[in-house]
């Protein structure tokens, strides 16, 4: 049985969150292990297929109510979404030191704050918006555009944040009707075919070699975010999303030993105002819903 520490509260969520960030930091130094032997793509294919039969044990024992699916259009955005940040991240993870692609991860928070203000209608404050202004500043000194030659694969990073961004919104909008484990399962199998079809024209087969390391990115990535559906479900945002900065800790301890990578001192100063504006964003709006919820009971019980 699991130890009950592990299923809900603070130190649950923490534990979830770290774990998440270990081992979606192992997938990327797979990742950029045969980032320049196989194509991204086909990583990204066999990311998927790993995933699909992974979930398959869920999907026979499952409740037949459970693997219902309602809103089809916002299914497929979803997985354009998701696919295209996939690809966009292996592709940054293949060609930058990993510790550089998580600094620039670290603003996916921001891009989703946008998208919900633009696309959910949710309302937000100045102080939220000062944030943000101050995060992308944070991404500013991360890339150092003029001073650090800008690379394809360093906006790669960038587009990766903001897809992501738009994956978490529309993943809110199906989680009013569907459960976490449907949406995951089928966002996995019909990124398939969107994976399958480039791949045959880029074709390479793996080595036996190379077929542990391809397995692992799908076992890992797979692990990564089941951790992180725990984290999130386990405690407040405001407790566990700040340990994703472990994140960096870990690529660079991983970025180190197999391949010699350290990132600079810029890199990190940018990662940190990242995380604080974000971790202040998180804070702020959690404060704020947690005073219009006792207003509104207040005002309920007047």
């Amino acid at each position: 049985m699991e130890h009950r520490l592990l299923k809900t509260g603070a130190m649950a969520g923490i534990f979830w969150m770290c774990t998440a960030t270990f081992f979606n930091s192992v997938m990327g130094a797979l990742v950029r292990s045969l980032g320049g032997e196989i194509p991204v793509i086909e990583l990204v294919l066999f990311r998927n297929v790993i995933g699909v039969l992974v979930l398959v044990p869920w999907l026979l024992t499952s409740a037949r109510e459970s693997r219902r699916v309602s809103q089809i259009p916002i299914y497929g955005l979803r997985i354009c979404f998701a696919f295209t940040s996939m690809v966009l991240l292996f592709f940054a993870l293949a060609h930058l030191p990993i510790a550089d692609v998580y600094a620039l991860q670290y603003s996916i928070p921001l891009f989703t704050i946008l998208l919900a203000v633009l696309v959910l209608k949710q309302h937000t404050s100045v102080q939220s918006w000062a944030a943000c202004l101050v995060g992308f500043c944070g991404v500013l000194i991360v890339i150092r555009p003029g001073i650090v030659e800008m690379s394809l694969a360093a906006f790669a990073a960038l587009g990766a944040a903001l897809l992501s961004a738009g994956s978490n919104t529309t993943l809110k909008l199906l989680s009013r009707t569907e459960g976490s484990g449907t949406v995951t399962f089928y966002t996995n199998l019909l990124m398939l075919p969107l994976a399958l079809a480039p791949t045959l024209f880029f074709w390479v087969t793996p080595s036996w070699a190379q077929l542990p390391w391809i397995i692992g990115i799908g076992l890992f990535g797979v692990a990564g975010g089941y951790s992180f559906i725990r984290a999130v479900g386990a405690a407040d945002a405001r407790i566990v999303q700040p340990f994703q900065f472990t994140r960096m800790f870990f690529g660079t301890a991983l970025g180190y030993f197999l391949f010699l990578e350290l990132p600079d001192f810029w890199t990190w100063v940018g990662a940190a105002v990242i995380f604080f504006a974000t971790y202040y964003i998180i804070w702020h709006e959690g404060r704020a819903r947690k005073s219009a919820a006792m207003g509104s009971v207040a005002g309920g019980t007047a």
